[in-house]
């Protein structure tokens, strides 16, 4: 059972997970400068609600990596996944929590920072770029690829981060787009740290014990990246893209 139709959602459509007896709860907020309480209380409500119609089923939740940096500030979309978390824990054992970063998959319009750095630079739109701002990504299919191995091979109650282990520079980011578009990007560069560090250790032992090819590294993003602008600029795709 699969709540939401988003990317995430999607992602899971046809998943060796759909015949399990689980819900995956991809119907979250996105946008980690979300601030407003109305889409906060939206997605407890249907959280409340999947718990209370589904018991005796797993529970696939997906929250963020920056809650398991304890010195890193909590917004409130930050507090808000928190207090997910925790109704989740109130309520079954029978849960994986995936903790995620910086997420991307399909390039068009979306709030998240991958595809708002696309947006920007390709649309020549001009934004802000803190000078000592790093992150975390992940594809959005390889989210994927480890929930089916986690879920396949690892008792549930489990909360664990789902990353790229190399942290990226947003400027390096956005450079980075700035040679597979080829263009220039219109930024201005604003002195300001924001970053955490994330123990992935033992995302790192689980990968290699179950023999995962993720292609993680330093080369990540461009790879990744590269294979969307690609895709997304072929002739072939344009009025499939075009539906997104």
């Amino acid at each position: 059972m699969i709540i939401g139709n988003g990317q995430l959602a999607k992602v899971f459509m046809n998943s060796d997970l759909e015949g399990k007896s689980l819900c995956i709860f991809a119907s979250g907020v996105s946008n980690s400068n979300c601030t407003d309480p109305k889409e906060f209380e939206r997605e407890c409500d249907l959280l409340k609600v999947t718990l209370s119609e589904n018991p005796g089923k797993k529970l696939i939740y997906f929250s963020s990596c920056a809650l398991s940096a304890p010195d890193y500030p909590r917004n409130a979309y930050y507090q808000h996944k928190a207090n997910m978390e925790a109704l989740i824990k109130h309520h079954t054992d029978d849960y994986y929590i995936f903790r995620i970063p910086q997420l991307f998959g399909d390039l068009f319009l979306h709030k998240t920072l991958i595809n708002f750095l696309y947006k920007c630079i390709e649309h020549d739109h001009a934004f802000k770029v803190f000078d000592n701002a790093y992150r975390y990504v992940i594809e959005i299919n390889d989210v994927r690829t480890l929930a089916e191995a986690y879920v396949n091979s690892h008792d549930a109650g489990i909360t664990v981060d789902l990353a790229n282990p190399f942290r990226y520079r947003v400027l390096d980011i956005v450079k980075t787009f700035e040679i597979l578009l080829d263009k220039k990007a219109n930024y201005e560069l604003i002195k300001k740290d924001d970053q955490y560090f994330l123990d992935l250790s033992l995302m790192i032992s689980f990968v290699q014990s179950q023999g995962l090819q993720l292609d993680f590294g330093p080369g990540y993003l461009h790879k990744k990246i590269s294979e969307k602008i690609s895709f997304k600029h072929d002739p072939k795709t344009i009025n499939q893209l075009d539906l997104i």
